[in-house]
């Protein structure tokens, strides 16, 4: 017979949050899986104190390892809830997760939503997308195969989970913010120019994921570097992100300029080789 809930989280030098984390969801399900790149601080010996069962395998990129971990719970698991090392959840969401899990049996997938944070500070205006696929049913769901910014895709009927959120608790200082930004622009810029162009694969009915599916679409056809102003102003004045203050305009200058304009920065690096 399959057990309930497997919960699944990605983890390298992740011992700033993961605790958080972990004291979060521990009233959920006993089945909490750590799949660890290798990390040298203290996250395993936290992750043990909360009885996880740890697998350390080779990080190639997030949809390898997500995939990887998806196919070996299928078997055994009825449930799979995949989070982030900087996720928490409130005690609304953990009540819904808790209910939902025990009264439906069919195959479907439920979309939570996640508020943002930025130095700290919380972002009420983030301009991006709060809404990502965490919970499914097993056999039901994979990770699209991209090196930055992948999703998981669904064969079964998806819904929302509107009581609760998902928490940013991200507490990165803006050097070591930067520094993982770094990583994602190579990986972005890679996937830009071996074509991997972003495909709307969600359901335009059900799915809040296929209008930022469809803006990111439409941004790569614009020139380079140009896009990069246009985004920033999108983001700053039609997205709202001024009405958050002076943190509003730190993360619209930093997420959606400096990181965009890195990207394209790396996409002609690589074009020029």
């Amino acid at each position: 017979m399959k057990k309930k809930l497997a919960i699944v989280i990605l983890t390298y030098n992740s011992e700033k949050n993961i605790q958080k984390t972990l004291n979060s969801i521990k009233s959920i399900s006993k089945n909490i899986f750590i799949i660890d790149s290798y990390s040298d601080d203290k996250t395993l010996k936290i992750s043990k104190k909360f009885n996880c069962k740890i697998i350390q395998r080779k990080f190639i990129n997030y949809s390898n390892q997500r995939n990887w971990i998806i196919n070996r719970l299928n078997k055994d698991f009825e449930w799979q809830l995949h989070l982030d090392a900087d996720e928490s959840l409130d005690i609304n969401l953990i009540k819904s997760i808790k209910k939902t899990i025990s009264n439906i049996n069919k195959k479907r997938s439920f979309l939570i939503k996640r508020k943002y944070y930025f130095l700290g500070k919380k972002l009420n205006y983030p301009g991006l997308n709060e809404w990502h696929l965490r919970l499914f049913k097993s056999k039901s769901t994979t990770c699209e195969n991209r090196s930055y910014d992948q999703h998981f895709i669904t064969k079964s009927k998806t819904y929302k989970i509107n009581s609760g959120y998902m928490h940013d608790n991200d507490k990165l200082n803006l050097k070591l913010w930067k520094d993982k930004h770094r990583r994602w622009a190579k990986m972005e810029a890679y996937d830009i120019k071996n074509k991997k162009l972003y495909k709307n694969k969600f359901k335009k009915k059900f799915d809040p994921r296929y209008y930022s599916r469809d803006l990111k679409r439409l941004y790569y056809h614009l020139p380079k570097y140009l896009r990069v102003f246009c985004y920033f102003i999108y983001r700053y004045f039609f997205k709202l992100g001024f009405i958050d203050g002076k943190i509003g305009f730190l993360f619209c200058f930093y997420q959606a300029f400096w990181f965009r304009l890195l990207v394209d920065y790396e996409i002609s690096k690589l074009e020029n080789e």
